[in-house]
């Protein structure tokens, strides 16, 4: 299921990684993981207020030449497909 987004994960565990390596770093030399807990803090917070924005679905006909580019750009604009109904994808966007 994750290989048709391959690209996107990958970048998506390098970023983990990253900051995964940044906390090991941090707490190995100080100690103290204030800064990651913080920045995770800040980073729930703003997922919270995103998420509580006005929603509206777009439905996208699988069967439409263009459907997978049109799931693509919509999952690139944060759309999440959340049902299917027979042949058209039910995506929520903000």
């Amino acid at each position: 299921m994750c290989e048709g987004n391959r690209a996107a994960l990958l970048d998506a565990v390098d970023d983990a990684l990253g900051r995964l390596g940044a906390a090991r770093g941090s707490l190995a030399s100080t100690g103290g993981l204030a800064a990651t807990v913080n920045a995770g803090h800040l980073a729930r917070r703003e997922l919270e207020q995103h998420r509580s924005g006005a929603r509206h679905a777009v439905k996208v006909d699988l069967e439409a030449r263009d459907a997978l580019t049109n799931l693509r750009d919509l999952g690139n604009k944060g759309g999440r497909l959340t049902a299917l109904d027979g042949t058209v994808a039910i995506v929520q966007m903000l």
